[in-house]
This record gives structure tokens, C-alpha cells and sequence, in this order.
């Protein structure tokens, strides 16, 4: 049932928390594989295996889709096109 961020309960707060979370962590783990700085004379980052970059892409692409349905499921917003 959507209504607006006033009309959401604790556990509907938490749900959307933690969708957020998710998909923060995501983001950050994926970035730590492809976008990693070499640190001058100490030392230079390996590249990640292809298996661990698509599964840092699934978990990105899955959270980014539980995180728009929780705001579309509780509070009616739809996700940005594009």
C-alpha cells in the first residue's frame, strides 16, 4: 500500500534502511575491484577475476531492484527511467 514517509511504520523505515544499505555496500564493493588507486612504491592492484566482477554486478543490479521496489511497493515512486 503506498502512502507517504510520515505514514511508514518502523519495521517500513527499516525495510527501506536497509534496502539503502544494500545497496550502498554493493556499490562500494564493485568499486573497490574496478577503481582501486596503486599506492607509488608499495603497491598495484591486481585485476578481479571475471567471476567476482559479475558477481559484484548481480548483487549491484539486485539491490538496485529491491531497493526500487520497496519505494515503489510503500511509497508508490517508480524508479528513475533511464
Amino acid at each position: 500500500m503506498a502512502g507517504t514517509p510520515e505514514d511508514l511504520t518502523e519495521d517500513e523505515r527499516r525495510q527501506l534502511r536497509r534496502a539503502g544499505e544494500r545497496l550502498r555496500t554493493a556499490s562500494k564493493e564493485l568499486e573497490s575491484l574496478v577503481a582501486t588507486d596503486p599506492i607509488k612504491n608499495r603497491w598495484t592492484p591486481e585485476p578481479a577475476p571475471p567471476e567476482i566482477l559479475d558477481a559484484a554486478r548481480t548483487e549491484l543490479a539486485t539491490a538496485w531492484r529491491e531497493l526500487t521496489r520497496s519505494y515503489s511497493e510503500l511509497l508508490g515512486w517508480d524508479p528513475p527511467a533511464g
